[in-house]
């Protein structure tokens, strides 16, 4: 697939439509996919919320303790708060843990507002850029780092889900480590995207052979479940740059990228609605509480 010439072979399950890859490689296979360039493995550059980010938390979310300048532009004032999807209500002197925590930036966004931060990441590379700005960071994967059971009031996966090999045991141990009460935040591509349907193999998120496995609303809901993980609200962003990236990969595209050409960024836009009003975004942005 663009510049590979290795074949992974994919399958669907008929019941409950995961897709997954066939056969399951093996853990010294997997370290190959991420070589040191891989993108997330890169200084952190948004550390801090913005302004607009602060007060949506501030007046919505419960994080009274925040400074907030109340000076606002004639334009700030006429637009809607900004959202702030990836941060749960605020709980005083709260624990979070971000697992496959990458080069630390979420962490250090979180911690901007008070949160007790942990990580947990396997690449030497990002560990050392998450420890050289102060975060307490385990070198690993989630079962050998034997956090306590219910240490967690909030636990975050972003696209980590995919990557695992064994879904059922990350699943199992995001579970036992978060407090009853607690949530739990999964982000992972959605198989069935709009994007996806029309790009097939092409789709950029199919990110072959990293993704393991494919979810769906109903089979990241199904497993969720099996360890006591209730799904309170699920969103499916929709993002035009990977239209733009698998126009890339379909048409073999290495020179000009997609999204520096004017025609072809403005006609990607008429993608997103295309996709909100079909209730096929391309990720899964499920927040669940741990029962």
């Amino acid at each position: 697939m663009f510049g590979g010439s290795t074949l992974y072979s994919y399958h669907r399950c008929t019941d409950c439509n995961l897709i997954y890859q066939h056969p399951i490689p093996s853990q010294e296979e997997i370290s190959v996919f991420y070589p040191a360039s891989y993108s997330v493995y890169s200084e952190p550059e948004r550390t801090l919320f913005s302004r607009r980010e602060l007060q949506t938390l501030k007046e919505t979310l419960g994080y009274q303790h925040l400074q907030v300048s109340q000076k606002r532009s004639f334009l700030e004032r006429l637009l809607p708060a900004k959202p702030v999807l990836d941060v749960v209500p605020c709980i005083e002197a709260g624990s979070v843990l971000d697992i496959g925590c990458g080069n630390g930036e979420y962490l250090l966004r979180l911690k901007s507002i008070g949160w007790k931060c942990q990580g947990v990441e396997f690449n030497d590379k990002a560990l050392s850029i998450c420890r050289s700005n102060g975060l307490n960071v385990f070198h690993g994967d989630l079962i050998s780092a034997k956090f306590d059971s219910e240490s967690f009031d909030f636990v975050s996966a972003h696209h980590l889900i995919e990557h695992a090999p064994d879904p059922h045991e990350l699943v199992s141990e995001i579970s036992r480590i978060t407090k009853p009460g607690g949530s739990v935040l999964i982000r992972t591509p959605n198989s069935e995207s709009l994007g996806r349907s029309w790009f097939g193999t092409y789709w950029y998120d199919n990110d072959v052979p990293r993704h393991i496995f494919l979810y769906a609303e109903k089979n990241l809901r199904l497993l969720a479940s099996e360890y006591g993980l209730r799904l309170d609200s699920l969103r499916k962003p929709v993002k035009t740059k990977l239209v733009l990236k698998s126009l890339d990969y379909k048409l073999d595209n290495r020179k000009i990228p997609s999204k520096k050409r004017k025609i072809r960024k403005y006609l990607s836009r008429l993608y997103i609605p295309v996709a909100k009003l079909s209730g096929r975004g391309d990720e899964l942005f499920a927040l669940f509480t741990k029962i």
